[in-house]
Parts: C-alpha cells; sequence; structure tokens
C-alpha cells in the first residue's frame, strides 16, 4: 500500500516529510495489524491480484466502471473486495462486480462539480477522501497532483486495490486526517473537506489548518452535516448524533461562513443543498450495517433518534486571499 505515496516524491521540497513521516508510521503499524490486511495481501501475492490491470477506466460515468481481462482472478477481486466491507462511497464497477456503496456518491459530485471550478494543473485534496472516489473523478480534469487523506485503514486498502487496477497517474493517498495538513504549507490550489468537519473537536483549528495548507489565491470547499436552522451557531450534542459517537460539533450552514471567515478566508459562497434523503445514503450488500433509515426519528425524520435537528447538507467554497 505504500505504493500509494509515491506521488509525493517530487514534492519533497515543498513539503515537511519529517512531520509527515511521524504522522504515517503508527497508521501503517494499525494497518499491518488490521483484520483486513492479511487476508487482502494473501490474495494479493497468491493469486496475481497485484498484476491485474483494468482497462477501458470510465470515471466520466456516475458509477466509475473498468474493464477487466478474460480470464483473470475475478473470483479472487470478489473475495477481496468483500473482506474490505464495508464500502462507505461509490459505486464502482469492475468488470461484472458492482460495488453499491452505502452513499451514492455520483449525486454529491453532481452537486459539487459546477461549483469548484477547473482543476487542470492544479494541486488538489480530498481531505476524509474514504477509499477515493472524489479523487477518481477529479483526476479526468488532469490536476497536477491530487492526494487523498484519511486515517481508516480500510479505506487506504480499498483506494489502493483500486488504484492498482486503475493505475491513474498523479493520484496518492495519505493515511492520515486533518490535522496531517500542517505537513503541506502553502501548498494547495484546492482542498475539498467533505464530511469531516463535525467530527472535529474544534472545528476552528480544523479551518485554520485548511488554510494554512491552501496556496495564496486557492480555494477550499468545505461540506459539512448541518442543522437547518437560523443564525449561526454550533449544536454540541451531548452523547451521540444520528448515533455517530464522533459527531462533536454540527454547526448551521452559516456557521460554516463563519468559521471560514475567523480562519482568515475570502470571496466565501454559501450552498445550502437540502436534508439527506435515503436516495443518497442507504444500507446496501456492501454496506450491511446501520444506515440514515436507523439514524433517524421513525416516527418523525425531520428529527435524529436522539431528538436533535436532523441532517442536511451544506457547503462553502472560500479563498486564501493573495
Amino acid at each position: 500500500m505504500l505504493h500509494t505515496l509515491r506521488p509525493l516524491k517530487r514534492y519533497r521540497g515543498d513539503i515537511q516529510v519529517d512531520v509527515l513521516a511521524r504522522e504515517i508510521r503508527p497508521l501503517w503499524r494499525q494497518v499491518r495489524h488490521s483484520a483486513h490486511w492479511a487476508p487482502l495481501r494473501r490474495l494479493m501475492r497468491e493469486h496475481s491480484l497485484h498484476a491485474l490491470r483494468a482497462t477501458d477506466v470510465q470515471v466520466n460515468l456516475d458509477t466509475i466502471t473498468a474493464s477487466l481481462p478474460v480470464g483473470g482472478p475475478h473470483d479472487e477481486l470478489l473475495a477481496a473486495c468483500r473482506n474490505l466491507i464495508p464500502w462507505r462511497v461509490g459505486p464502482y464497477q469492475l468488470g461484472d462486480l458492482v460495488i453499491d456503496s452505502e452513499w451514492r456518491s455520483d449525486q454529491k459530485w453532481r452537486r459539487i462539480e459546477p461549483i469548484i471550478g477547473s482543476v487542470k494543473n492544479r494541486r488538489v485534496a480530498d481531505v476524509g477522501c474514504s477509499n477515493g472516489y472524489f479523487l477518481f473523478k477529479v483526476s479526468q480534469f488532469n490536476p497536477e497532483v491530487a492526494l487523498g487523506f484519511d486515517p481508516i485503514d480500510r479505506c487506504w486498502l480499498q483506494f489502493g486495490l483500486l488504484q492498482s487496477l486503475f493505475q491513474i497517474p498523479h493520484l496518492g493517498f495519505i493515511p492520515t486526517g486533518l490535522a496531517s495538513l500542517k505537513a503541506f504549507p502553502n501548498f494547495f490550489d484546492l482542498i475539498l473537506c467533505m464530511g469531516v468537519l463535525y467530527h472535529q473537536r474544534d472545528p476552528s483549528a480544523g479551518c485554520a489548518r485548511l488554510f494554512e495548507a491552501t496556496r495564496p489565491g486557492g480555494r477550499v470547499f468545505l461540506e459539512s452535516l448541518v442543522i437547518d436552522q437560523p443564525g449561526s451557531h454550533l449544536l454540541r450534542p451531548q452523547e451521540r448524533y444520528a448515533k455517530m459517537r464522533n459527531a462533536w460539533v454540527i454547526p448551521t450552514a452559516e456557521a460554516l461562513v463563519t468559521l471560514m471567515t475567523e480562519a482568515g478566508f475570502s470571496d466565501i459562497e454559501l450552498h445550502r443543498f437540502g436534508p439527506i434523503t435515503s436516495a443518497e445514503q442507504r444500507r446496501t450488500e456492501w454496506a450491511p450495517y446501520e444506515s440514515l433509515a436507523d439514524f433517524l426519528d421513525p416516527n418523525d425524520s425531520s428529527k435524529t433518534v436522539e431528538g436533535y435537528p436532523a441532517p442536511h447538507s451544506a457547503a462553502v467554497l472560500a479563498r486564501r486571499p493573495l
């Protein structure tokens, strides 16, 4: 999986390699002890999955699609993908294998693509990238480099498996979270940060980290669950929000603007996307655990099971001043 770090080599003079190495080292140890690692490694080595290459990769489709050579280790690929359940973002089709992920991420992509603008020859980050669906979508527009950040070992392994098939240039995955952006001062032209902010105990510090990693003149697209209430304030759930233990702060849409303004950003655009529905997030064979329908009050879908306002989605596009 360390091949996912190769795109960083040409940027050694621009990033703080020692800081990043300290962040990655414990996570690499965690991956090697993961329940997912040994079965995937065995399948890759013993059944030639490491040599399997996709053809006709179509990242422009809603379902990212790739053809596979006839006679390849397709059963072993299925086993490898099942070993990495749950698949949170997608969907993908690898030959005849369809991975119907929990989130229909193509719906989010259709919302955000017109907003983020051109990424050609730009340095792009996707913070909280899961298995890299949005990295693959961005790749069709020829960025200089696109790097995903996510500290969940299963997501790293999913991306590594997909990228071993797709072999798309200039894409990388860094198995760390938002805090590791400190190793990339003034580096990115565009940072996508989606579904991350409400997992931060200190959202102001998170926005400051985004600011520091953005080049002057660069942009940040910050998307989050929000509560549909007027004004700029933060909901701090007492225990859980929509059954999530680590949802520390749920902002209003206006609070996203306030947080980014206080971090130093300018030219801030607010976009409201409305309530999250089961058309976009639901339980599937590839994510067979609780999903949105289980997180909402069964008698009142405008509330979570804890009685808080149900999640909506909103985002801001902001620029770091020159």
